[in-house]
């Protein structure tokens, strides 16, 4: 057992508690689109494999929001005079254009909405008082996106949007769709833009908006509060879609939230590292935030760090990479990332054979994408604060009971009755012939000449890559379940990126430097990325014969000889 509960107040206390929140933040703490996250993980079922890794969506919103505040300060702090007044000058030119578009009815003079004690500690020396509204406005806006960046997550995260993806992908091959098929092949295209947007952040941007406009005003009365909501609504959706608005970048902003050195990363390397009991005491990532610097370029605005952090900043992306490597990539943990995944396309599945009518879509898979189509917003509302997981793992249960009582079970109903019991009650039916790289050699029959030759060609795989890969790993598990009855499979592919940008730079008071021209922190990760196996296959028999074997290696060469 790894990882414990100390270690899980250490970085709650370390970080979370007496954070201030302002008037409006506190306000969005209590709807029912924010609240959802008190129910929602953010490793899915890791807890198996790591009891402390139970962290909730809600908190990491919160420890977001925090970190984004000391980046924007001290990213103005560090500018040189001339760049942080023109940026101040370009956000005071955003926003009157903003309020003139909108119709706002806002004055600069009287802004005590916004003089709470919460943002006092982010305050920064300003000209003058229009540039203090000005500058207290984009903080709270900046705050408030990073609080509101993952509200789009549906339940148990990025696994159930894997699944739902791989559902839309099966449904898009066939000639012939039944009613049901089209009309959730017509919502997931809908709402991720034909498949051009990542599901949940295109459902957040949703609930931002469906939360500003409707979901707050329950809690304000007073109009002037309502008018600047309003335009902080508005910068919020500009920050988080990037939008280049009256010359002004907002990318710029967004990368607070979401970059190679962000408030999300710093917030969430360091508490799920400290969980899985790999780091025994919280990095200090508050050091990092003090060396974030604004810096203009060829007429452009750079969110950047000083040169000085680059050893802070090499080692948080070194946690980065090892939290993929070690915990998320874990075998037990992508053994029940890959039977969650697959219970949620079964009972999809299950749903599109089904010839009955819907009656009560609550009590069905459905409402993962149903939600979309109410069109009354107070039920709308009702509908989303039930969409987590005690939601969900009441469904499974459902399922597994009713699979549990019939008297004969077909082989597929076998299988996932086997899957919810791994899911819910964490029972240990499959197993992966290796955990490891060289368990995979040994396990396949690779030469010494044959592991020199691929060592490095796993860790990511290519879109194209991968397709093929999950294409033949289909076919496989369907021809050996085909032929021995009381034989199942699982696969989980693996697959991930050092997570750093192309162009980061650093700043060393006079230029930009492109990171890759001060270290070898990115051929460091890449060399050690190809440590990792291209794949875990999960069964419930002990040993694989022969045959499947040989297949296995077969296929691997197949894909990755290239």
């Amino acid at each position: 057992m790894k990882g414990n509960t100390i270690q899980n107040r250490l970085i709650n206390d370390t970080i979370y508690n007496h954070i201030p929140y302002t008037k409006l933040e506190d306000k969005i703490l209590q709807t029912k689109i924010l609240n959802r996250l008190q129910f929602i993980t953010q490793n899915a079922l890791a807890y198996f494999s790591y009891p402390s890794i139970t962290t909730k969506r809600f908190i990491h919103s919160l420890g977001t929001m925090h970190l984004s505040s000391y980046i924007f300060k001290n990213s103005l702090l560090n500018a040189n005079k001339e760049t942080k007044n023109q940026f101040l000058k370009d956000l005071k030119r955003v926003i009157k254009a903003i309020v003139q578009e909108e119709k706002l009815n806002i004055n600069f003079d009287d802004l005590s909405y916004f003089d709470n004690k919460a943002l006092y500690e982010f305050t920064i020396p300003t000209k003058n008082k229009k540039d203090r509204a000005v500058y207290t406005i984009f903080l709270q806006a900046i705050r408030i996106a990073g609080l509101m960046h993952d509200v789009g997550h549906l339940p148990f995260s990025h696994q159930i949007e894997n699944a739902l993806k791989k559902v839309y992908y099966e449904i898009s091959k066939k000639e012939k769709l039944e009613e049901k098929e089209l009309e959730f092949i017509k919502l997931y295209e809908d709402i991720t833009k034909n498949s051009t947007l990542v599901l949940h952040e295109a459902i957040g941007k949703e609930l931002i908006k469906l939360l500003f406009e409707f979901e707050i005003f329950d809690f304000i009365k007073d109009s002037n509060e309502k008018e600047l909501i309003k335009l902080i609504k508005t910068l919020c959706i500009y920050i988080l879609e990037d939008r280049v608005y009256k010359e002004f970048n907002f990318s710029t902003l967004h990368k607070i939230i979401d970059s190679t050195v962000d408030a999300d990363r710093l917030d969430y390397i360091n508490r799920d590292m400290l969980a899985s009991g790999y780091i025994t005491g919280p990095s200090d990532h508050i050091r990092i935030t003090k060396q974030a610097v604004l810096v203009k370029e060829e007429n452009s605005y750079h969110l950047s760090f000083f040169d000085m952090g680059l050893i802070d900043i090499e080692h948080m992306l070194e946690m980065r990479f090892n939290l993929y490597k070690k915990v998320i990539y874990n075998h037990g943990i992508a053994k029940t990332d890959a039977l969650l995944e697959n219970v949620v396309q079964f009972l999809s599945s299950k749903y599109f054979e089904s010839k009955e009518k819907k009656t009560d879509f609550l009590n069905g898979i459905s409402l993962l994408w149903d939600f979309q189509k109410e069109t009354n917003t107070d039920k709308k509302l009702d509908l989303i604060s039930i969409l987590d997981e005690n939601w969900l793992i009441s469904l499974f249960k459902n399922e597994y009971f009713t699979l549990k009582n019939k008297n004969t079970l077909s082989h597929l109903e076998k299988k996932y009755k086997y899957c919810f019991e791994e899911v819910l009650f964490g029972k240990r039916f499959f197993r992966s012939p290796w955990k490891n790289l060289n368990e995979f050699y040994k396990v396949l029959g690779f030469s010494t000449v044959e592991r020199y030759q691929f060592r490095e060609s796993f860790g990511y795989i290519t879109p194209k890559n991968l397709v093929k890969l999950q294409g033949l790993l289909d076919n496989f598990i369907k021809k050996w379940e085909n032929q021995e009855e009381e034989l199942f499979f699982t696969y989980q592919t693996v697959s991930f990126k050092i997570g750093i940008q192309k162009d980061f730079s650093l700043y060393d008071c006079e230029n930009l430097i492109n990171l890759d021209e001060i270290s070898t922190l990115r051929k460091r990760l890449k060399q050690s990325m190809r440590n990792t196996v291209p794949f875990y296959l999960y069964t419930n028999k002990k040993n694989m014969n022969e045959e499947m074997k040989e297949e296995l290696k077969t296929l691997v060469l197949s894909v990755f000889k290239d």
